[in-house]
């Protein structure tokens, strides 16, 4: 939905504008009578029944031109748009009082009807349309808080300059007319004086007020470009504001806005080329390891129970789910160095030899020897469980003979989720075994061949053990 000119202008915006322009007009009555010694010469009635009548021509002009003039110039910052439609409204507002006092008092100098017309244009097409200005620019970024804007045709300089120009220009008129009445009626005292003061001041004090609330403006908008340079840093692209600005700070507002969707995007396509790279590594690890156990008469779903268990140990031994998910993809490479194997030896359906039984503890080390040089989190992982998933918890095993926690805790897990199964599967030299002596044996070897820790939890979970099992069974 497009935002107009009658978007800006809510009730409570609309009350502050008019109660400004009561406030202006009957201070416009002093000025003016300070100016003008002609209608200082007015009754106060008569002065009052004018403003009023002025006021609701004011009201007038201002709603007809809001309305007619309600959608959005192109390229034009609304706000502005609704500032200029002010300052015109003023303006008729100026040329109403000349007529009106030019036709009620044919007898005042055509000087009188000028001065209270320039009194409009100073006061309140000046003056007080500035701090209009900044009323519907504050309406405007309330309502239009999601708008993207995208011309930027203003300048800050150009907006302090006109800023500056009206107060600057504004009390210099003021002051050269109330003392070009006294100088023409060779009157200058302190009374004289303490007008000027009074006049002033007010001008100051309207100043000040616009100052101080371009400055919050101001700040308000830089802080918010800082928060979002600082959201950039974080990451946190989506939440990037911008700031409704047709000058230099929405501009920066609106490229730090891109900025971020750009980055957002392209660190979106980083991710998922990391996670394709990340399946592919999982995938020729689940090959590789199920070309190794294929070389030695064995499934490829041994691989995957391995895999099974050994996150399901991992996280019970209090692993993050990260690193349970590393270790489940890293485990399948277990037996990785068994390619380096001689098949006659592989594949022996009977007892192998002393040397024979030499050369088949080989394939930890080789398996290490191949992982080890990778700088990849998986490969680095898997050579780690290559190499020591036939070490011993009391130091008895190979090919370095660690002991308790020397092992690392991904050998310590996998050397259970491995004995495990392969005791529970047939192989070319022997028959699987019933599950009760499996447990025996590990009751029995906990603590010499594995970790006691991992033991206990593994009797904790066997639920979720059988479950694995039954899911990736192997087929005939």
């Amino acid at each position: 939905m497009t935002i107009n000119v009658t978007d800006i202008l809510t009730t409570k915006v609309r009350a502050v504008i008019y109660a400004l322009s009561l406030l202006s007009l009957l201070f416009l009555e002093t000025y003016s009578t300070t100016i003008c010694p002609f209608i200082d010469g007015l009754r106060p009635s008569q002065v009052y029944r004018n403003l009023g009548f002025i006021l609701i021509l004011l009201i007038i002009y201002r709603e007809v031109l809001y309305h007619v003039f309600k959608k959005p110039w192109k390229n034009f910052y609304l706000p502005r748009q609704t500032y200029f439609l002010s300052v015109i409204a003023w303006l008729l507002a100026g040329i109403s009082a000349f007529v009106l006092h030019f036709v009620l008092y044919p007898n005042f100098p055509i000087t009188s009807h000028i001065k209270l017309f320039g009194s409009f244009a100073i006061l309140g097409a000046g003056i007080l349309a500035q701090i209009e200005y900044v009323i519907f620019e504050m309406s405007y970024k309330k309502i239009a808080a999601n708008e993207a804007y995208t011309t930027f045709k203003e300048k800050i300089s150009q907006r302090i300059l006109e800023t500056f120009l009206i107060f600057t220009i504004a009390p210099v008129a003021t002051l050269l007319l109330i003392i070009s009445r006294y100088t023409y009626e060779g009157v200058l005292d302190i009374h004289i004086a303490k007008e000027i003061i009074y006049m002033g001041l007010a001008m100051v004090f309207a100043s000040i007020v616009l100052a101080f609330t371009f400055k919050k403006s101001l700040k308000n908008d830089t802080k918010i470009i800082k928060d979002d340079i600082q959201k950039v840093k974080k990451g946190k692209y989506c939440q990037i504001q911008t700031i409704n600005r047709p000058d230099e700070l929405g501009e920066i507002s609106y490229a730090i806005k891109e900025m971020a969707n750009y980055i957002d995007d392209h660190a979106k396509k980083i991710a998922q080329l990391n996670q394709e790279i990340i399946n592919t590594q999982r995938e020729i690890i689940y090959t590789m390891g199920e070309i190794a156990e294929t070389r030695s008469k064995e499934t490829g779903n041994h691989v995957k129970r391995v895999a099974q268990y050994s996150k399901i140990l991992a996280l019970k031994l209090g692993l993050d789910g990260e690193e349970a998910e590393l270790l489940k993809q890293a485990s399948p490479m277990h037996d990785i160095g068994k390619v380096g194997i001689p098949d006659n030896i592989l594949n022996k359906p009977g007892k192998l030899t002393p040397e024979e039984f030499e050369i088949m503890k080989t394939h930890a080390q080789l398996g290490y020897d191949m992982l080890k040089h990778s700088n990849k989190k998986i490969l680095q992982a898997a050579a780690i469980v290559a190499g020591g998933h036939h070490e011993k918890y009391d130091g008895s095993g190979y090919p370095n003979g660690l002991s308790g926690e020397d092992i690392h805790i991904y050998a310590r897990i996998t050397a259970v989720a491995d004995v495990f199964d392969a005791l529970g599967s047939d192989r070319v030299y022997k028959k699987a075994w019933e599950d009760e002596d499996i447990f025996s044996l590990f009751k029995e070897q906990s603590g010499k061949h594995f970790d006691p820790k991992i033991v206990a939890l593994f009797f904790e979970n066997l639920e979720e053990i059988f479950k694995v099992r039954k899911m990736f069974q192997d087929t005939e």
